[in-house]
């Protein structure tokens, strides 16, 4: 018995150890890795025009997004509907502890979005109209495999965001 213990003491420190050393390293990378947020984004082709119409991007799943304050980058999912695309957050409310950067986004919108290589500088607007975000909830869940919601998501819960187009960061 206390060899086991000993042993799964020593498993869980290592798992512990490993997964503090990847988020310290994620956040001195060029990009997050995997779930860990990374550093600024800085490989690319960096395009200050933005774009105003984000259709050729429709079947993308993930792009990194860094938010300008505070620098660092995360990998999040993406709808394009109408030529514009949009950054879901779920459970806002629900993980206060890990879901910081939807109200770091809300103070402050400036963001670089990279897709396929190529960096976009937008401004990240919260959609507030609820039948469009019960329109957007009902397409993620058909684009990323999810339940179909049958009322309109809680404001509280389900955050999505709009990429605008902005000129230089």
């Amino acid at each position: 018995m206390r060899t086991t213990l000993k042993w799964f003491g020593a498993v869980a420190l290592a798992v512990v150890v490993g997964l503090s050393l990847t988020s310290l390293l994620a956040r001195s990378s060029d990009g997050p890795i995997g779930a860990f947020a990374g550093g600024p984004l800085v490989a690319g082709e960096r395009l200050e025009g933005g774009l105003s119409n984000w259709s050729a991007y429709e079947g993308v799943s993930e792009l990194d997004m860094q938010l300008l304050e505070p620098p660092r980058s995360r990998r999040v999912w993406l709808l394009v509907d109408e030529g514009n695309l949009y950054i879901p957050s779920g459970w806002v409310r629900s993980m206060p502890f890990w879901k910081h950067w939807p109200h770091q986004a809300q103070a402050d919108g400036r963001a670089l979005l990279r897709i396929e290589g190529r960096i976009y500088p937008v401004e990240l607007v919260k959609v507030e109209n609820d039948d469009l975000r019960w329109n957007l909830a009902r397409k993620l869940s058909a684009k990323y495999n999810l339940p179909v919601p049958d009322s309109a998501p809680d404001p509280e819960e389900l955050w999505i965001f709009r990429a605008d187009a902005r000129g230089r960061s």
